[in-house]
């Protein structure tokens, strides 16, 4: 099972698992796909890509990060994602 950080919530599980297995995708695609309201998946994507683990594209499309990519793989050190922020 995957350590999240103090910060995340459950749905930030599904967000990074539904961009890595989709590609760059935008919010509201992203919350139809996680069953989760597309306002407040947009909210936890704007947190996922200040902590680093997705980008924001300029067309407010979000990929997956090196680091969101090693958090979905449980490849990262205990506590890494605590101190990352931007």
């Amino acid at each position: 099972m995957r350590e999240r950080a103090d910060w995340m919530v459950p749905t930030d599980d599904a967000i990074l698992e539904y961009v890595r297995d989709a590609g760059e995708v935008p919010p509201a695609v992203i919350g139809r796909n996680i069953d989760s309201h597309p306002n407040y998946t947009g909210q936890r994507c704007r947190v996922l890509a200040d902590q680093g683990l997705l980008d924001r594209e300029s067309d407010g499309y979000y990929s997956l990060t090196d680091l969101g990519n090693r958090y979905l793989n449980e490849d990262l050190e205990p506590g890494e994602l605590d101190s990352n922020s931007k």
